[in-house]
């Protein structure tokens, strides 16, 4: 009767399954950060008959406020001191635009002017404002 003995080679690690459930975690990651980011908040933007739509937006960081003062950044409520953080570390990127601020149409303009305000503090000057065309 012949009895099976293991091979002398199967103390070998095969890395190839490894790998490509990396690759396939780090592909789901990235996805799921792109919708995140994608994702923002309901605005009602101001119309805006004579606005000129920008071919390129670029690589933009998206800053939002609701009509109570609400700072969003991106998706997420946030705060001028993390905001300007953000922005800090945004313009250290090769390829960063600038900043793009979607403000609600009742919104006071004081919360837009410190918004403004803390994009220069960040050295982000080059601003697009979202508005509704008609």
């Amino acid at each position: 009767m012949k009895i099976w003995k293991p091979s002398d080679d199967d103390g070998n690690f095969e890395l190839t399954p490894m790998i490509d459930i990396v690759f396939l975690l780090i592909t789901f990651f990235m996805t799921v950060t792109s919708y995140a980011s994608a994702e923002l908040i309901q605005v009602a933007m101001p119309n805006a008959p004579e606005a000129k739509v920008p071919e390129d937006v670029g690589d933009r960081q998206f800053l939002s406020i609701s009509e109570n003062g609400t700072y969003f950044l991106g998706a997420f409520s946030s705060n001028l001191e993390d905001i300007k953080k953000q922005l800090i570390m945004r313009n250290q990127v090769p390829g960063f635009k600038g900043a793009y601020i979607r403000a609600d149409a009742h919104t006071p303009h004081k919360y837009v002017n410190d918004l403004m305000k803390v994009c220069a503090e960040a050295g982000v000057y080059n601003i697009l404002f979202g508005t509704l065309k008609d």
